[in-house]
């Protein structure tokens, strides 16, 4: 999967817009379960760390899915998802048509 994640961005162009941003910032702000986040931009890639009231697989699984469906171009989206010990890591990657993309890296602990 590791090769398939790579290819995939190596076909698309990676981009930083604010609107991104806004969605993702906005997303987390009005979650509940959401106790602080950071959103930083390193290059042309979002590193977003969520720490969770409650942590659990299965809460960072549901948090990401619900993000993902609030975030992601309908055209392409995908994601990797890492297991690390008391927290998980997602790399995602979405585009459009014209294969604008926007990449982030999502750390939920």
């Amino acid at each position: 999967m590791f090769r398939v994640m790579n290819e995939y961005l190596a076909k698309v162009r990676l981009e930083i817009d604010e609107r991104f941003s806004q969605k993702v910032d906005l997303f987390l702000s009005d979650r509940k379960d959401v106790v602080k986040y950071c959103i930083n931009i390193s290059y042309n890639k979002y590193v977003v760390d969520v720490h969770l009231k409650k942590f659990s697989i299965e809460a960072a699984d549901k948090m990401f899915c619900d993000l993902a469906s609030q975030v992601a171009f309908p055209y392409s989206h995908m994601s990797l998802r890492y297991n690390e010990g008391e927290q998980v890591r997602y790399r995602f990657v979405t585009c459009d048509e014209t294969k604008k993309a926007f990449y982030m890296d999502l750390v939920l602990s």
